[in-house]
């Protein structure tokens, strides 16, 4: 769900757009957002010693979004995400036609990019629970 959240926070805010994932944000329900952003703020909270007042912390999300953390941990998560499509393209253009992701967990793949779709056949593995969420929630 963070990975997600982060995901179409990039969408939403970041410029210039590595990717449109344009389905991340509907796939977090309001309330789960609104607790990984209580999260990230009780994280940059305890980071940030000095600022020990919870009662402030909605005033603060805007600091945490900024925060040099959740930017350093987005662009992890999306510089991944870019060399793994890379890297698929590249194996696709030698004859590769089957894509397998482990733990897909929110990964939306499939819906990014119809273009690969064509020329592969996608396996998702996870928790049967996880997989029945996702989809509820792309249906």
């Amino acid at each position: 769900m963070i990975v997600s959240y982060m995901c179409a926070y990039h969408v939403m805010h970041d410029t210039p757009k590595i990717f449109d994932y344009f389905l991340a944000y509907h796939l977090i329900y309001d309330e789960k957002r609104a607790l990984i952003e209580q999260f990230l703020t009780e994280h940059y909270l305890t980071c940030n010693k000095g600022l020990d007042n919870l009662d402030h912390a909605g005033l603060l999300f805007d600091q945490v979004i900024t925060s040099t953390f959740l930017v350093q941990t987005i662009n992890c998560i999306i510089s991944r995400a870019q060399y793994a499509e890379n890297a698929l393209e590249e194996t696709v253009k030698q004859g590769i036609n089957q894509y397998i992701i482990l733990g897909a967990g929110m990964d939306i793949f499939a819906f990014q990019r119809p273009d690969l779709m064509e020329k592969l056949e996608v396996f998702e593995f996870d928790h049967p629970a996880t997989q029945k969420f996702k989809l509820h929630r792309l249906a």
